[in-house]
């Protein structure tokens, strides 16, 4: 048998996700480019672009570019997005999970409780997070095509107080619930980058005296009971999985042995699986590396099995094939999450499968797609004209935007830009 068949025939196995089984180790990340309807239900064009990569061979779909409180739907930094807060949208959410059923893969739902210091504040709503820490995207920790004239320093977000973490825990208890009755298969608790929930589970971002700060144990701890109050609602066999940051790639922040520690402690609750995701947004070139197999090299999945090992575990940024076949094999991984390589080529995993590598539409990973979403217009892919327009009904980008998200992609004109901005004069308070 050749290296090349040996790993088809690992990819192609089914495996199992808390008594679920998966026809193989495809997984669609989850990200925000699915162009819900202006009110927060899937559109044509969202159900169009899941079922396009079910077609393409993925074995499990997870949603993403949604909100499961209506303070987080407040709060969000882009819109339109996706609604599991209200009750009257699950009939619509039901006709994107059947749609992907139909289609042949399983569906799970993220549910993202706050976008934490990620989110826009009001004056009457600040952002939320475990403690006041607030954010700086720029040089040099921004991946290649992505540019912040300047820097972008997010406003530090208020010390979130112990009756809203309890009042959240029962908004997202609810959306799990939701999530169930429209027909997902599972549920993700989204504690990853520098969203609500991933503030806790770092010292660097959580200064807590009380019960939800200092030990690992009170770092777990609101992941510990939301998980716990999810599993009440929904049972012990639907699974809940649980993504997060596994190392912050920081000076002073915390690695893989630390996060691995915390979650740990969180899947004693019943974790179905744990996706590992790297980096956040002050480390986003950790975040979006340009070779395949980043997180392998820094022993992060290693480090997760060997506290984890009855837990499945799924990879990211590891998408070439014999590598991603082998981590599986060696036991690093159960799956391979792919998210930027199937906006490139929906057909990726069939293409694998089949042998037809010489076929593949590779990312080039220049990131025009993250400047459209940081710009909040309709997510495109320059490698696949299809993308973003499965649906008839889908919104055009306009030239205009086209033309400026190619000048963001600029290094000297963003250089220029960030000239300018520093020679402003500043406005007084």
């Amino acid at each position: 048998m050749t290296d090349d068949s040996r790993s088809r025939g690992v990819l192609a196995s089914p495996f199992q996700i808390a008594g679920l089984t998966l026809r193989n180790r495809f997984v669609l990340s989850p990200m925000a480019v699915l162009q819900p309807t202006a009110d927060g239900r899937p559109s044509e064009q969202t159900i169009a672009f899941l079922t396009r990569r079910v077609r393409g061979g993925v074995g499990l779909v997870i949603v993403g570019g949604g909100i499961a409180t209506a303070r987080g739907y407040d709060e969000a930094p882009f819109h339109p997005i996706m609604r599991f807060d209200r009750d009257d949208f699950v009939p619509d959410l039901r006709r994107m999970v059947d749609a992907v059923h139909e289609a042949g893969s399983a569906i799970f739902a993220q549910l993202m409780p706050s976008f934490g210091a990620m989110g826009v504040p009001a004056p009457d709503r600040p952002t939320r997070a475990a403690s006041p820490s607030g954010v700086r995207m720029g040089a040099p920790r921004l991946p290649r095509g992505l540019y912040v004239p300047g820097g972008r320093t997010m406003p530090p977000p208020t010390e979130i107080s112990i009756a809203a973490i309890r009042e959240l825990q029962d908004e997202v208890v609810a959306a799990a619930r939701r999530s169930r009755e429209a027909g997902f298969d599972g549920v993700e608790v989204a504690a990853h980058m520098r969203y609500l929930y991933s503030s806790f589970l770092s010292p660097r971002t959580n200064w807590r005296t009380d019960e939800y700060g200092g030990s690992v144990e009170n770092r777990a701890r609101i992941l510990v009971d939301a998980v716990r109050a999810i599993r009440a609602e929904v049972g012990v066999d639907y699974p809940v999985g649980l993504r997060l940051s596994v190392n912050e790639h920081l000076p002073d922040g915390q690695g893989p042995e630390g996060f691995a520690e915390v979650t740990a402690v969180i899947a004693r609750e019943g974790l179905g699986y744990v996706a590992l995701t790297d980096g956040n947004y002050e480390s986003m070139d950790a975040n979006l590396p340009e070779h395949s197999g980043a997180m392998l090299d820094h022993g992060e999945p290693q480090i997760f099995r060997a506290a984890l090992p009855g837990v499945p575990l799924l990879l990211s940024n590891t998408y070439d094939p014999e590598q991603a076949a082998a981590a599986i094999q060696a036991g690093h991984a159960d799956a391979i999450m792919l998210a930027r390589q199937l906006l490139a080529d929906p057909d990726y995993p069939r293409k694998v499968l089949e042998g037809r590598l010489d076929e593949i539409v590779w990312c080039d990973h220049g990131n025009a797609c993250l400047r459209r979403l940081m710009t909040n217009v309709p997510v495109h892919c320059h490698k696949n004209p299809e993308m973003g327009r499965e649906s008839p009904t889908a919104p055009r980008s306009t030239a205009r935007q086209d033309l400026f998200i190619r000048a963001a992609g600029s290094p000297l004109l963003m250089s220029i830009a960030g000239l300018a901005a520093k020679a402003a004069p500043k406005r007084r308070p």
